[in-house]
């Protein structure tokens, strides 16, 4: 609350939904923001103790592999499941997730390197591992559905990858370009990309294809300039055509180059 204070206070922007990993997940975050509040949130819940992340699993793993609770996203095939509940005395949303693809690569690794250690624990030990490594639970005070939820919670995540990078970038130049319009370019660079990449998500979300499939079809759509400044585009795939339809798109044959500069 002091970083949501001050960002209001200094730059005037007022920020009214947070995205959070597990270690802000605490008794004070929840006492703030629970179901009611007027400020969202998202967060994972933490696997320790106080909070009812293993017990979720056991009310719920009879669900688990259930037709009705699946959903798909990126190619990875989910169980999800909305639970309402009381987290630190107050009402919260659970929304308890599997990811069947993480969760049977990782157990199929686990069993090649511990399959002793495997052998000896309890039966009930033996159905969490089948789900451990694809298993997590958000927290929220947000009423949707499961899949909605957690397309909110990684596009708002990968945010955190765009800095990641932007680190990275200022890290290889050289101290003497560390200069206030270098940083304050790639910033912006970043933010710009960031804010179009939700946008794509916002539109995709409901095909299940991932940003970086669909950017990679359509980059072989070829185009050549003439010299009086006309572009002429290829005539794209059945494929191709879907992916442009998805933002309401169609694909041209002819661009003029200097109308295509003026456009919004």
């Amino acid at each position: 609350m002091t970083i949501v204070n001050d960002v209001a206070d200094t730059l005037g922007i007022e920020i009214d939904s947070l995205v959070l990993d597990a270690g802000y997940v605490s008794k004070e975050l929840i006492g703030t923001f629970h179901i009611g509040t007027e400020k969202t949130i998202i967060g994972r819940m933490p696997a320790r103790k106080g909070y009812p992340y293993k017990t979720l699993y056991w009310e719920t793993k009879d669900l688990i592999g259930k037709g009705k609770y699946a959903f798909v996203r990126k190619h990875h095939a989910y169980f999800g499941i909305k639970k309402q509940i009381i987290l630190f005395e107050q009402p919260i949303y659970a929304y308890v997730y599997v990811d069947q693809y993480n969760a049977l690569k990782r157990f199929s690794d686990y069993l090649v390197e511990h399959e002793d250690e495997f052998n000896e624990l309890r039966i009930r030990e033996k159905d969490w591992y089948t789900v451990k490594y694809g298993y997590f639970v958000l927290v929220s005070n947000i009423d949707t559905t499961p899949k909605e939820l957690l397309s909110e919670y990684f596009c708002r995540t990968e945010i955190e990858v765009i800095f990641k990078t932007a680190k990275e970038y200022l890290d290889l130049l050289p101290l003497s370009k560390w200069t206030d319009t270098t940083v304050r370019g790639k910033i912006l660079h970043d933010i710009i990309n960031t804010t179009a990449l939700l946008l794509l998500h916002g539109s995709m979300r409901q095909s299940g294809l991932s940003t970086s499939e669909i950017i990679g079809r359509c980059q072989s759509l070829m185009c050549y300039r003439k010299k009086d400044g006309t572009i002429t585009v290829e005539t794209p795939s059945k494929q191709v055509k879907a992916y442009y339809k998805l933002f309401d798109l169609n694909v041209p044959a002819h661009v003029k180059e200097d109308v295509c500069r003026k456009s919004d």
